[in-house]
């Protein structure tokens, strides 16, 4: 495999994520979400997958991830009349993944640092890539 082909296929998959994201939020939510509106959210607990992509489709918001980082982490449920960083915190606690506001609309998660790799993953820190619009 050369060297640059994995760092592709990985920046491929975050900015089709990404792109989905995008498509779920533009598609369901015409009036424009914000990190700090409240809502009422109800989901389940679960794949980080599903869960996020519940989050996306609840709240409206962009969430970006590389889907191969998250897709053996489990996320708590989570009930109620929440703003965006209060439902991802309690979501993600104990989940072995973090998140970051890149701006109002859009959060990155990923692994934390330290967390262990699921079997057959390398063992090099993932390479950071810049958040870009699309």
């Amino acid at each position: 495999m050369r060297p640059h082909s994995r760092h592709g296929r990985a920046r491929r998959r975050l900015l089709a994520g990404a792109a989905a994201a995008a498509l779920a939020v533009f598609s369901r939510h015409p009036a424009v979400a914000s990190r700090a509106d409240k809502r009422t959210l109800n989901i389940a607990a679960g794949s980080a997958l599903i869960t996020l992509a519940e989050f996306v489709r609840q709240t409206g918001l962009q969430v970006l991830f590389e889907s191969d980082a998250i897709r053996n982490h489990s996320t708590r449920a989570v009930n109620g009349e929440l703003d965006a960083a209060e439902a991802l915190g309690l979501m993600l606690e104990g989940s072995g993944l973090t998140y970051e506001f890149v701006n109002e609309r859009t959060v990155t998660v990923r692994p934390r640092p330290g967390t262990a790799r699921p079997a057959g993953k390398a063992d090099t820190p993932p390479q950071s890539s810049g958040v870009q619009s699309l």
